[in-house]
């Protein structure tokens, strides 16, 4: 029986990270930070995750957009072309997607239906675990 290879994608707005796995060997293909595309600004994500959120204003519902509303959809757009360009090699069987909730709901806009068939999703920021301890947080969800 062929083993079952699962392409990863860990994301979040300050960039992500791309990588395939077969059983608890998971090994990083491409990373891609926010400020390495002309569109995006990336000055809002600078710290990465969980971090200060410098950039981000508080709205109050009053019209007003955080720069984290206007560059997320940027950023996720890139993730998105990343994620096909290499599904589209035929190297996996699988695709699973993590991001936490806002950034999960971008890539998702993002997506074509033809790709969103093989995805599936958890929402949860796993940008700073390194690929080696990925295995413990992805287990359950690379399973499906």
């Amino acid at each position: 029986m062929k083993p079952v290879v699962t392409l990863y994608c860990i994301a979040d707005e300050a960039g992500f990270r791309l990588l395939r796995g077969q059983g608890s060997e998971i090994v990083e293909i491409l990373a891609a930070i926010a400020g390495d595309f002309d569109d995006v600004n990336h000055e809002f994500a600078e710290n990465g995750r969980n971090r200060s959120g410098r950039g981000v204003e508080i709205n109050f519902g009053h019209g007003k957009t955080s720069k984290a509303e206007i560059e997320r959809p940027r950023l996720a757009r890139h993730v998105i072309r990343a994620l096909e360009a290499e599904w589209a090699k035929g190297a996996c069987d699988r695709i699973v997607l993590t991001a936490g909730p806002k950034m999960l709901g971008a890539l998702r806009d993002a997506m074509s239906g033809a790709l969103a068939a093989h995805v599936t999703d958890l929402a949860k920021d796993l940008s700073d675990v390194p690929a080696h301890k990925l295995y413990q947080h992805l287990k359950g969800a690379s399973q499906v």
